[in-house]
């Protein structure tokens, strides 16, 4: 397999970052009530905002590398060609999805921004969440557009291979 792109890994090591924030919260947390009844102070927010960048950042490398779940239930019968179409179709249903995302979050997103939305504990404003999400499936529309342009590819390389 070869390495992943440096978009690819800049978003995995975020979203490990992103994790490791968010276990070692909750620890720390479970932790301190338990032995000096003290609770951490914005652990609620903070595993939020973590959870967030852990998905948005998360789903890139497993795009990238083509990993998402797949069920091979024509490719048996298929020839070939009929399955690289079926792969192109995919890798375009994808860009699609991401696409509808963005639009879809777009309304709550703006909303957070033009009433001063704030987090519940820390008090962090909401439309940096959102703008951290929309980098993050910035990243994943890139990766998904070039996964596109390299299926393609790929299936013109294997139908070649295919004539010949």
């Amino acid at each position: 397999m070869d390495r992943p792109d440096l978009l690819t890994r800049i978003s995995y090591a975020i979203s490990a970052l992103a994790i490791v924030v968010m276990m070692m919260t909750v620890v720390l947390d479970v932790v301190l009530r338990l032995v000096f009844d003290v609770p951490v102070r914005g652990a609620y927010d903070v595993v939020g905002f973590s959870l967030l960048v852990m998905v948005f950042f998360g789903i890139v490398p497993v795009v990238e590398s083509r990993s998402e779940i797949v069920i091979d239930i024509v490719d048996a019968v298929l020839p070939p060609h009929a399955i690289a179409l079926l792969s192109r179709v995919a890798a375009f249903g994808t860009i699609c999805f991401f696409l509808f995302l963005g639009w879809s979050m777009f309304g709550p997103a703006w909303e957070a921004y033009a009433y001063g939305d704030r987090s519940l504990e820390l008090g962090v404003p909401l439309w940096v969440l959102w703008a951290v999400a929309y980098v993050g499936l910035a990243g994943n529309i890139c990766v998904a557009l070039r996964m596109l342009v390299r299926r393609g590819s790929e299936a013109a390389h294997r139908m070649a291979e295919v004539r010949s």
